[in-house]
């Protein structure tokens, strides 16, 4: 079953890791309910009767109901103070962007605990005493008392939580964290292929075995669908959205198992940042072009150009190699459509330079992350990128004319332009 829907886009649910917040409640509880057995057995075992009474059965049952109502309140609390962020933050940043503050692990741990603290209030109160008179056990109702105490710190640590959410630099150095462990899981070049393999003139086309976004390519598992001289050229990259109509590969072999090969192909319904570099760097781009097009915001601006230049000169000092393999057979993989340093700086700089180049104060903070992304290509010999850098810079003087920036604020954009041609 595992084989066969590899292909297949994944649940829409699966983006929102209802997994792992339904693991860390399970283990959660699970451990409520041991501490509240072993709050009882030690209860039972050594303090029966309990040394020191605080209050009867019935009095400690009554504190227990309030204890559970109060972590219920609690959970509630931490939710609503999650909403509030995203309602908050609707206003400075793109739909797509608003994901992240959903994805928030100190959520999950609050849910977590209080889980925890219910079951195992539940199961102190459950096996407690049936006498209402007698003397309330005592380590499991201290145990209540430090939970509910715990409770109410948790309140205090999510309003502090909410209020640190709030900064907008917090949010732009997390989106930029998140890019750089995405680039840290790209794997390293396999092989250096220098000239392209040649495709055989009865070359088969593979099809995309769905719809939806390349999440994965396994590079292993479409080699092995090959005989001895086999050749694939990919047709797709990660982050592409294909159909069942989009071709994906071409396969120069009559033998190749075709099927093997499109399943190869992962894809989802949507796209994901932990996987996906491109969509990682969108993300980053897409709160400061919201800034900037949307309330003209060029302190939250300046905050993403500052953190994208430091990933896209990390980009450019790391490389990103395309996924060619090659085996002693003959079997080749070669990959013509995979992303580059070039591709990234155009996927942000063409979507920043035309709001950046309406404000001088933007265009300049532009202008110099592209300078210091140039002399990063130019110390790793990336040539590509260094053109590619210097045309970007044109064209961000040419939108500054077209915009009316006035002559002085131009002029100094000017040197940051100036490129060596000797």
């Amino acid at each position: 079953m595992g084989e066969t829907n590899r292909g297949r886009p994944r649940p829409r649910w699966a983006t929102l890791r209802l997994g792992e917040i339904t693991v860390a409640m399970g283990m959660a509880m699970v451990g409520g309910l041991g501490v509240g057995l072993a709050a009882l057995a030690v209860d039972a075992a050594w303090l029966w009767p309990p040394p020191v009474e605080l209050g009867t059965v019935g009095s400690a049952r009554v504190l227990l109901g309030s204890v559970t109502g109060g972590l219920i309140t609690v959970a509630v609390f931490g939710l609503w103070m999650r909403t509030v962020v995203v309602g908050l933050m609707a206003a400075h940043f793109s739909p797509r962007t608003l994901l992240t503050f959903l994805d928030d692990r100190f959520q999950r741990n609050l849910l977590a605990f209080n889980s925890a603290g219910v079951v195992a209030v539940l199961v102190i109160l459950v096996r407690m005493p049936t006498d209402e008179q007698a003397p309330a056990p005592l380590v499991s109702t201290v145990l209540a008392v430090i939970i509910a105490l715990a409770a109410m710190a948790g309140v205090l640590l999510a309003i502090q939580h909410a209020t640190r959410s709030l900064s907008l630099p917090e949010l732009v150095a997390r989106l930029a964290d998140d890019t750089l462990k995405v680039l840290d899981r790209y794997t390293e070049a396999r092989v250096e292929i220098t000239e392209v393999p040649p495709s055989a003139s009865e070359a088969r086309t593979v099809l995309a075995p769905g719809t939806g976004w390349v999440t994965a390519i396994e590079i292993d598992r479409m080699r092995k669908a090959l005989p001895a001289g086999g050749v694939v050229h990919l047709r797709c990259r990660v982050g592409e959205f294909v159909t069942p109509r989009c071709p994906v590969a071409l396969v120069s072999h009559a033998e190749a198992n075709l099927d093997s090969v499109a399943e190869a192909i992962t894809l989802a319904r949507t796209r994901s940042p932990d996987m996906d570099l491109a969509f990682a760097v969108s993300q980053l781009v897409d709160v400061g072009t919201f800034a900037l097009q949307a309330h003209t915001d060029t302190a939250t601006a300046h905050e993403v150009l500052v953190h994208l230049e430091a990933v896209l000169v990390e980009i450019v000092e790391r490389g990103l190699p395309r996924l060619h393999d090659k085996d002693k057979d003959g079997r080749c993989i070669y990959d013509e459509f995979g992303w580059d340093t070039v591709d990234l700086i155009q996927l942000c700089i063409e979507r920043l330079r035309e709001p950046a180049a309406r404000d001088p104060e933007t265009a300049r903070h532009l202008m110099h992350m592209l300078e210091r992304i140039r002399k990063a290509a130019e110390e790793h010999g990336a040539f590509a990128v260094v053109a590619e850098v210097n045309s970007q810079m044109e064209m961000v003087l040419a939108l500054a004319d077209a915009s009316g920036m006035l002559s002085r604020d131009r002029q100094r954009l000017e040197p940051k332009a100036e490129v060596d041609r000797e």
